[in-house]
């Protein structure tokens, strides 16, 4: 396959709640034909070096990043931040959150026990392997035990906000985030805003944002139309990716129509954090 005008920036590996490996993740891009490919797992960096490995080997650019979420006036907000540089110093901030995953993730499993739920915490914990339990994880569980007919009917009627299971994130708050990405010199872009923290734009753009995630399979083609006349108006950087978790069944092997356009990864990887 052909693709070197496609990019993908915004895909998740098993250092986070995807099926893959980082390294699978980068052969599944190349064998797609993609010029480079964006790892941005939730609240961990822990999968770049692998997937700098394999990125070398399959001659695909990584473009190194991580996707932190936050809750701010009860409303879920995700801000991607590409190319840190001071990694260590994310990574350390950023294994004080996943800890919370553990302890909120007993809350939920408690909570659907309470609804006759047959499962604990430990299934959670061995559908996450290496990775910090995340709903994505526990939604898996729900289906393999056939509680539920698919992933989404997990969320919209047990894990999302104002369902019965849900229970709230206790982490950074957005000018938290954006200070933690300012000072490892992060380009923070607000992630899928379609989905998450669109009322949280006017807030996040003063305190530093440089960017907004126009092209998401979440959005519509009359969202995308606003997200990208915001960024123009505001001078943002424009972003995209197919938020690809390697489930198969949903997609195929890999979504290529959620692939975007290499154009702009040029300015993304030019725009210097000072």
């Amino acid at each position: 396959m052909n693709n070197k005008n496609k990019i993908d920036l915004h895909m998740h590996s098993n250092a986070s709640d995807g099926l893959c490996s980082p390294g699978e993740l980068i052969k599944i891009a190349a064998n797609a034909g993609l010029a480079a490919v964006g790892l941005t797992d939730h609240d961990t960096i822990k999968g770049l070096p692998e997937a700098s490995c394999a990125a070398k080997k399959y001659n695909l650019e990584l473009v190194p990043g991580v996707e932190i979420g936050v809750l701010e006036e009860n409303q879920e907000v995700h801000i991607l931040g590409y190319y840190p540089q001071y990694k260590d110093d994310l990574k350390n901030a950023l294994e004080r959150v996943l800890k919370e995953r553990y302890t909120r993730m007993d809350e939920i499993v408690g909570k659907l026990r309470k609804q006759g739920f047959k499962l604990n915490l430990e299934e959670v914990l061995a559908e996450a392997g290496n990775s910090a339990p995340g709903r994505l994880h526990l939604a898996r569980l729900l289906l393999k035990k056939r509680y539920i007919n698919s992933l989404e009917q997990a969320f919209s009627l047990y894990l999302n906000q104002n369902r019965e299971a849900y229970v709230p994130r206790k982490t950074f708050t957005i000018k938290q985030a954006m200070s933690l990405l300012k000072e490892v010199k992060a380009i923070p872009i607000i992630a899928h805003p379609g989905v998450h923290g669109s009322s949280m734009l006017d807030k996040l753009i003063p305190l530093g944002l440089l960017g907004i995630e126009v092209f998401h399979p979440e959005h519509s083609t009359a969202q995308k139309r606003t997200y990208q006349k915001i960024a123009l108006e505001n001078n943002l950087l424009i972003t995209g990716g197919s938020d690809y978790h390697g489930d198969y069944k949903r997609y195929g092997y890999y979504p290529q129509h959620l692939a975007i356009s290499n154009q702009y990864l040029l300015p993304l990887k030019n725009y210097t954090v000072k």
